[in-house]
């Protein structure tokens, strides 16, 4: 028991590295914002330039969302580690991975908006890149689970 709690612990520091860099990307592109701002001496001076578009919209929506969840699962983490019963740290191990998981995805998403928001004015090139970026990522995410899958049920056959 002790062996599987320390198990867990183990994985849980890499998870909150990778999980910390989730919220200090979505955090920062929260600030950085694509296209820019109005300059100085515009009527708008400061505001956002491409913020009454909705791709532009999408991007905040997206970005948001993988901040407040990558922040979430940051802190189930952070509180995963104060528990030694390894039943409970697992299910919030289990949790925080899906929040994770969930705000690569809208990280990912953040991307692929604000690249169409910035480059509208030329849709084939904004298509182009929106199609690459989420057929790749697709095209991985499912490579990953089917072999996550395949890989479980090969331990589950050779198990006793």
């Amino acid at each position: 028991m002790k062996e599987e709690l320390i198990q867990y612990k183990e994985r849980t520091n890499t998870q909150i590295i990778v999980t910390a860099l989730i919220v200090t990307v979505t955090f920062t592109v929260g600030f950085t914002m694509p296209g820019g701002y109005y300059e100085s001496g515009d009527l708008n001076q400061g505001l956002v330039l491409l913020s009454k578009k909705r791709a532009f919209s999408a991007f905040m929506i997206s970005d948001a969302l993988a901040l407040a969840l990558s922040t979430i699962s940051l802190f189930l983490y952070f509180i995963s580690t104060t528990y030694e019963d390894p039943q409970l740290v697992s299910k919030l191990n289990g949790v925080s991975s899906g929040l994770t998981v969930v705000s690569v995805v809208a990280m990912m998403l953040t991307f692929i908006t604000g690249t169409y928001a910035v480059l509208s004015h030329s849709p084939l090139v904004a298509i182009t890149v929106c199609i690459i970026c989420s057929t790749s990522f697709l095209f991985i995410i499912v490579f990953l689970i089917i072999k996550s899958r395949y890989d479980r049920e090969k331990i589950e056959e050779n198990a006793p």
